[in-house]
């Protein structure tokens, strides 16, 4: 199926989707919201039958992936369109707009997500939160939860992964099930190398290192919690988050090079890996070797890929289910699961994926000087899930 790209005009920063609702950053310090959904609904009713392509593309990615659907009548309509480019004017969004206001962080910040309705924000001020109400669109008035710098915060699990430069990989407890905030806390530090970059390998933290070498910090499920034979690989985010139920305890901490070092890692420089979901990647001399993580904790070697570029001047990395984003100095690189490449030769303002989506995780936003870019990733709905290198898997839940 063909990928598609809707423009929004406007000058962001950043850009989240959240139950139904797009939240955009702007350059000047506001925050605002739409509604997304309708805006999706509204646009894919305009042409008529095959507007379920641009439903599915834009709002309701994981709906493809179901055993009933029937994908014949899917592909026909995304090969229908008279062509896979839209746009969205300033006009036409402001239509959707259900809030506005001054975002209330610390700006610019580093990242933004959502956990359990909590707005959690990465900033060099420390990392800040605030409690959201999708009925109303409305925020509480933003806390600091750690005054430690960080470039990146990533919650899941009840807890925020913070990569913190060079002081480190930490984490953050958010107390899902209580009334207020935590205190303000340095959190607990899971490795002193630096972090660059931070994500999830299901319960397990992976703190990225360009220089010192990358981390798996392991969190085991605590004794007497809830029933740990749930597999892995069935968890789901986003708006159909992770339980938290469970209690979970710091296991511990792998240095990744003595998991999956071999001869092709050459000098005293660490090899650079990373991680999220069910594999992990390493950078070798013409290949990225791919692990899969099991429920066990087990990593294991399943394959390689042709390096799709020279690595030298990479500033960052990041997993999708679709594929592998790669950041330059000045473009971004994607390597999509079918093997195929695409470049963005601009250099973007911002740029994000949505790996811990239940609709969106398809996306691929770009952010550029008076425009998002949505980049809607169809092809992956015809990769085989349990044996694709490239890009994460998909829950078994999804065929449901």
């Amino acid at each position: 199926m063909r990928d598609l790209k809707l423009s929004v005009e406007g000058q962001w920063w950043d850009s989240l989707l959240y139950k139904g609702q797009l939240h955009l950053f702007g350059t000047d310090g506001s925050l605002s919201i739409y509604a997304w959904e309708r805006l999706v609904a509204d646009l894919a009713r305009s042409f008529g039958e095959n507007g379920v392509a641009l439903r599915l593309a834009f709002s309701e990615s994981n709906a493809i992936y179901r055993s009933a659907m029937d994908l014949q009548h899917v592909r026909r309509c995304f090969a229908n369109l008279a062509s896979t480019e839209f746009e969205i004017s300033a006009a036409t969004l402001a239509k959707y707009c259900v809030a506005r206001s001054d975002n209330g962080f610390p700006f610019p910040h580093a990242t933004s997500a959502f956990h359990y309705d909590r707005l959690i924000v990465a900033t060099g001020r420390g990392v800040f939160a605030a409690h959201y109400d999708p009925d109303t669109s409305s925020r509480t008035k933003a806390v600091r939860l750690s005054s430690r710098g960080a470039n990146q915060a990533w919650p899941a699990y009840g807890n925020v992964a913070v990569a913190a430069g060079p002081d480190g990989l930490f984490h953050l407890d958010l107390k899902i099930g209580d009334r207020e905030w935590p205190k303000e806390q340095d959190g607990g530090r899971l490795s002193e190398r630096a972090c660059d970059a931070c994500d999830w390998m299901f319960n397990n933290i992976v703190g990225t290192s360009f220089e010192e070498g990358s981390v798996l910090a392991r969190f085991d499920r605590a004794s007497g919690t809830t029933d740990s034979s749930i597999p892995l690989q069935d968890i789901v985010g986003d708006d159909n988050e992770e339980s938290t139920e469970a209690a979970w305890k710091v296991g511990d901490v792998d240095r990744l090079e003595d998991l999956v070092g071999n001869q092709y890692d050459t000098g005293e420089k660490k090899p650079l890996i990373w991680g999220s979901r069910d594999k992990l990647y390493k950078v070798e001399r013409r290949h990225i070797a791919v692990y899969r993580l099991f429920s066990s904790g087990e990593l294991k070697f399943i394959g390689k890929v042709p390096r799709p570029s020279d690595l030298n001047t990479l500033v960052s990395v990041k997993t999708a289910l679709f594929g592998l984003v790669f950041e330059f100095d000045e473009s971004l690189l994607v390597l999509k699961s079918n093997s195929a490449t695409q470049t963005f030769a601009e250099e973007p303002v911002n740029w994000r994926v949505f790996p811990r989506s239940k609709r969106y995780e398809n996306h691929l936003h770009i952010l550029k000087d008076a425009v998002l870019e949505i980049h809607s990733y169809n092809h992956d709905v015809d990769q085989d899930q349990y044996h694709k290198l490239i890009g994460t898997r998909v829950p078994l839940s999804w065929r449901e």
